[in-house]
């Protein structure tokens, strides 16, 4: 998650409306979903061990509960954004945190989980045994000894994980879909929306409060447009038709000052 000065945060708007305001295509990304949906219905020649998972689960908070940081809470969002990559992978067979189109973690957990505010990481894992069936303590084996990943299942920030566990035959393709969960949004957000308002109202009723967001591309950066909610007669931004993800401005709690990560919505 991206800190900035609270001086810088109170400038923020006008320094964005200089920026040049790009977006991303919106066909890729409302096609990158619908795929990702399918393979949530139709696992390609596998179905989904939710038991495997949530031993996976466990055996990470054990993992935690030995080296010091608090346990993961399972979250529904994630678990979605992991299945659906599980299930990418083994469809297309690229093996890797960014699929061949380029898109990422971030971009996946903006679609799938549509209330979450907060940063997202992954651990992935891939494997097939000579003889007898993979088991969830020789994929957790495998991120422990990565350092990566290992890092990953340690995070003091992440509060909140999704397992997403594919069964292909003998073979095992696994998802850890992490995130530091810093506020809620009271329902999903809208993918397609009409308007920056409809993007407003999604936020209106956040826990905690947010009262202020600017968008980037998804899964990057560059803060492009910003949008203060309250303030007599200032105009909601103007916004180019495309794909963006939300990225909230957090003004309480232990967050505050900071621009997190929302959902991907699609600006018609």
């Amino acid at each position: 998650m991206r800190s900035i000065a609270r001086r810088t945060l109170l400038a923020l708007p006008a320094l964005l409306a200089a920026r040049p305001v790009l977006a991303a295509q919106p066909q890729p990304w409302l096609a990158y979903e619908r795929r990702l949906r399918e393979r949530l219905s139709d696992p390609p020649g596998a179905d989904f061990d939710t038991d495997f998972e949530q031993t996976l689960l466990d055996l990470n908070n054990i993992f935690r509960d030995r080296q010091g940081p608090r346990a993961l809470a399972w979250d529904p969002g994630l678990a979605l954004a992991a299945r659906a990559h599980a299930a990418d992978m083994g469809a297309t067979e690229v093996f890797d945190h960014v699929t061949r189109e380029g898109y990422t973690p971030a971009g996946r957990v903006g679609l799938l989980a549509r209330d979450l505010v907060g940063a997202a990481g992954e651990n992935i894992a891939m494997r097939l045994n000579a003889s007898g069936p993979v088991t969830p303590d020789q994929i957790m084996g495998q991120w422990k000894a990565s350092p990566g990943h290992r890092a990953n299942l340690l995070a003091a920030g992440f509060t909140h994980v999704g397992y997403g566990v594919l069964r292909q035959g003998p073979r095992v393709i696994a998802v850890g879909a992490y995130a530091e969960v810093a506020a809620r949004l009271a329902a999903p957000a809208p993918l397609r929306v009409g308007a920056t308002d409809q993007i407003a109202r999604a936020l209106a009723n956040a826990t905690p409060t947010i009262r202020q967001f600017s968008v980037s591309e998804p899964g990057g950066e560059m803060l492009t447009a910003t949008y203060l909610e309250g303030v007599p007669g200032q105009p909601p931004p103007t916004l180019a038709a495309g794909a963006w993800q939300l990225r909230p401005h957090l003004s309480t709690g232990e967050h505050r000052y900071q621009v997190a990560w929302g959902p991907v919505f699609v600006l018609i």
